[in-house]
């Protein structure tokens, strides 16, 4: 019964995660709280302002708890509190962890995760990145975390169900989720993923409670992974957050000329580590004291492993696109080339085009590059 009264503390206008826990030290349970008369509560040095928030909610929803344990039970959803066993150990060394949150799912609180975010509107090359790493990352078993917006987020959610697990935190209430994102969460549930979030069941969503729910998405992980963001994306609140968590912040190089790639190259200036591909990330040093860090560069090793012996095997069979063909054609079969001479041999490729291609190019495995120059694999 206790969690259902600190949530329902938490629901409370006023009355966020560092007040709840400031109240059960003052008077030792959420329900002795929940009873109290907003007078005692002033007279213990708690904010008069949210005393009396609480004793007017109290007034209009005598009920509260009562129905939020049936909603609980109809919806099938769960209720972990900051001093459950089953609460995320990593989410707790951040500076504002939630004192409770909603979920649905399997929670496995020792999963290790990585998240992936960027701009909701994806380029192509924002796509083609995004599956490449939720593929590759879920293959060795990393659990992928992104917050279910549209684009980025949604890609690698998308990608993640076919090759692992993934967890989708909501800027919104549990209960309000999208008809348009039902099928999403639908198959994350089935496939052993987890939707959660911190506010009420029936929270909209608004301009506070998406940046809320990005410091969670950086809580829960090692470390954010930026593909995609704009100057002012909200991406980029995400890696705030995590910097300031002491997560690791890796973002993928894009187009100077492009503006969906200012706040990755800006993020790439300011000290964020530039990957090209999964296996940097496991160059840098991962953030955090895990126990299964052996077991997890393990994985790493053994997926480097396989992937040097396809390699040797045989030139893995890629699909280019138009454009990407016509850059790869004029490239020498035997001989390296810079951007400059590429570019002067395709007229029909603008300037500002040309190292997203590249990029993509090399992520496929068709291109490698030397000290600026480009050569076939």
């Amino acid at each position: 019964m206790e969690r259902y009264y600190i949530a329902t503390l938490n629901a409370v206008s006023q009355i966020g995660s560092k007040s709840v826990k400031k109240l059960l030290k003052l008077f030792g349970s959420a329900e002795n709280v929940w009873r109290t008369e907003s007078s005692e509560l002033i007279k213990a040095g708690f904010n008069q302002r949210a005393a009396e928030n609480l004793a007017e909610f109290r007034n209009k929803y005598p009920d509260a708890v009562e129905k939020l344990i049936e909603f609980c039970k109809v919806k099938k959803v769960k209720i972990c509190t900051y001093f459950d066993e089953d609460y995320p150990p990593i989410l707790k060394e951040i500076s504002a962890a939630p004192v409770v949150f909603y979920y649905r799912g399997e929670l496995k609180p020792n999963a290790e995760r990585i998240s992936i975010v960027g701009t909701r509107e994806a380029t192509k090359y924002g796509v083609q990145v995004t599956k490449k790493l939720s593929k590759e990352l879920s293959e060795i078993g990393i659990t992928i975390v992104s917050g279910a917006a549209y684009g980025i987020d949604t890609i690698a959610h998308e990608t993640a169900l076919k090759y692992g697990r993934t967890v989708a935190v909501l800027g919104y209430g549990i209960n309000k989720i999208p008809h348009e994102k039902t099928k999403l969460f639908e198959d994350i549930l089935e496939n052993g993923g987890v939707v959660m979030s911190e506010f009420p069941p029936n929270r909209d969503g608004d301009r506070g409670t998406f940046p809320a729910r990005n410091r969670i998405i950086a809580g829960l992980s090692r470390g954010v992974i930026v593909v995609e963001a704009g100057e002012r994306s909200g991406a980029l609140i995400t890696a705030g957050f995590a910097a300031d968590s002491s997560r690791d912040v890796f973002v993928i190089p894009h187009d100077i000329f492009a503006e969906k790639g200012v706040g990755c190259n800006n993020l790439i200036r300011e000290g964020a580590t530039l990957i090209k591909q999964t296996t940097d990330i496991f160059e840098n040093k991962i953030s955090g004291n895990y126990e299964s860090i052996a077991e997890l560069m393990k994985s790493v090793s053994e997926f480097r492993s396989t992937e040097n012996l396809k390699t040797k095997k045989a030139a893995p069979k890629v699909e280019l696109d138009a454009t990407e063909k016509i850059i790869y054609d004029a490239i020498p079969a035997d001989d390296s080339i810079t951007l400059d001479e590429i570019l002067m041999v395709v007229d029909e490729i603008e300037p500002s085009e040309i190292s997203g291609i590249m990029l993509s190019l090399e992520m496929k495995g068709c291109v490698t590059v030397d000290d600026d120059r480009y050569s076939r694999s």
